[in-house]
């Protein structure tokens, strides 16, 4: 190759190279950010400069001076430089403030404000930098997929309640004598466990009580205790599970003796009117079966709706890129960390050095910068769709989670004049909207949930 040819494959190489960081400059820049030159007066600025130097001579004080006689040189010289930035400060902002105003940008956060040099002594220029609020366009739901969640409470539902709140009043009494125990029926034993013919450590206790089919137990010594009759004793083998706790005990071999000192059956109460009235319902059974299943109504749907919505805003912050100002996102970043260090002293009020056990503000960008896009789509799509939390709905809110409580009407006045309570409701009513929107607009799949796996949280 000539030499000739080389210097101009090595060009060829130095020009692709600087196109490719040109690309990646581009790619780096931030798309929302703008800038607007600012000039100001210098005369003016000395004029400003002067009257604060005024200002200050009244309250000047030195050696051999009253307070307010000092030489205005003095003055100066103590002063001056300071005046003169205040001055400048002031001048600038009020060029920024008129530069702002007549952009018509919607403008994110203060500016950055730096120094130009300028050839004309009469003036003085500066740059503002700053960020402006994206637009917002709605993306096309069509070609999202979301799953819409639901769960119908039937019958056997309030049945499986009923049976629920009579094993909480359950009263036990003594079994007959020589009866075998039973699932169901609780039991006082006294047992002895040995590894290797060794008693091992918790392996041992006297006048244990459980419940025979809570799952209290390992089923296999459940398994062992069923069948036994008061007096009786037993020796038999059981593994530990690979993970039972107690690092000599996982997947042990162990030999346990037990002995069952006393065997009482489970009298679960009626469903009657009595027992109606037991639960403070009157009306009788009928009225306590339509007040069970409007509880579990409600309550199914509250665990419904967080699902739907929790998966409708996981989506979004996939969904959504849109580029979000770095100031919102700063605040934001600063504002979770203020607000774990909050939590973690109301929990340790006694603990030191807690900020420094939190992690810096930038552990928190990634989450801040999903917030406020997630906040500023949510205000755009709110506004464009008028999804807001309206007056009616937030009191309707109030009235629903109130309605389990013995005094709704205190329940509600609460929820709807404290701040902080209010403002909850209105942003969890203002997610329903949005969420029930996107559902309406996505390639939405209806999926149901059995009644147990909601009310067990398994969703």
């Amino acid at each position: 190759m000539t030499k000739e040819k080389t210097e101009q494959a090595v060009e060829t190489e130095v020009k692709a190279a600087a196109v490719e960081e040109a690309k990646k400059d581009e790619v780096k820049a931030n798309p929302l950010e703008h800038t607007i030159d600012l000039t100001i007066s210098a005369a003016e600025v000395q004029k400003l400069a002067d009257t604060q130097l005024k200002r200050y001579a009244k309250n000047a004080r030195m050696p051999g001076f009253r307070r307010g006689h000092v030489p205005m040189a003095q003055v100066r010289a103590m002063y001056g430089l300071q005046a003169f930035e205040e001055a400048v400060n002031e001048k600038v902002g009020e060029a920024w403030a008129k530069a702002a105003r007549e952009s018509g940008l919607e403008i994110a956060g203060a500016p950055r404000i730096e120094p130009v040099d300028s050839e004309n002594k009469e003036e003085m220029k500066f740059q503002a930098v700053f960020e402006v609020f994206p637009t917002i366009e709605i993306p096309d739901f069509s070609t999202v997929s979301l799953k819409r969640y639901g769960c119908t409470v039937d019958e056997a539902a309030v049945e499986k309640t009923l049976d629920v709140m009579r094993r909480q009043r359950v009263v036990f009494e003594a079994a007959e004598e020589g009866r075998e125990a039973q699932d169901e029926d609780r039991v006082t034993i006294n047992f002895e466990g040995k590894k290797e013919g060794v008693p091992f450590a918790g392996g041992s206790a006297e006048g244990f009580v459980f419940t025979l089919g809570a799952k209290r137990m390992l089923p296999e010594f459940e398994a062992a205790v069923k069948g036994m009759k008061v007096g009786e004793k037993k020796t038999f083998p059981l593994t530990f599970p690979e993970n039972y706790g107690p690092k000599e005990l996982n997947g042990a071999q162990v030999e346990f003796e037990v002995e069952l000192t006393k065997l009482e059956k489970a009298n679960l109460p009626e469903v009657n009117d009595d027992f109606a009235k037991m639960l403070g319902v009157e009306g009788g059974v009928e009225a306590m079966r339509q007040e069970i299943r409007a509880n579990l109504e409600r309550e199914v749907k509250s665990r419904i709706d967080v699902k739907n919505r929790t998966e409708v805003f996981e989506t979004l912050a996939k969904t959504l890129t849109f580029a979000v100002p770095a100031a919102l996102i700063d605040n934001e970043a600063a504002s979770l960390r203020d607000n774990l260090i909050r939590v973690l002293k109301a929990r340790n009020p006694k603990g030191r050095q807690i900020e420094k056990s939190v992690p810096a503000v930038d552990a928190f960008r990634a989450e801040a910068e999903n917030r406020v896009r997630l906040g500023l789509f949510v205000a755009e799509l709110s506004a464009k769709e008028k999804l807001a939390a309206t007056e009616e709905a937030v009191k309707e809110a109030a009235k629903t989670i109130a309605s389990s409580y013995q005094e709704p009407d205190d329940v509600v006045s609460y929820l709807l004049n404290d701040q902080a309570s209010r403002n909850q409701l209105f942003n969890q009513v203002q997610e329903e909207n949005i969420a029930r929107w996107v559902l309406e607009h996505a390639k939405t799949e209806d999926v149901a949930v059995d009644f147990d796996a909601v009310m067990a949280g398994q969703l």
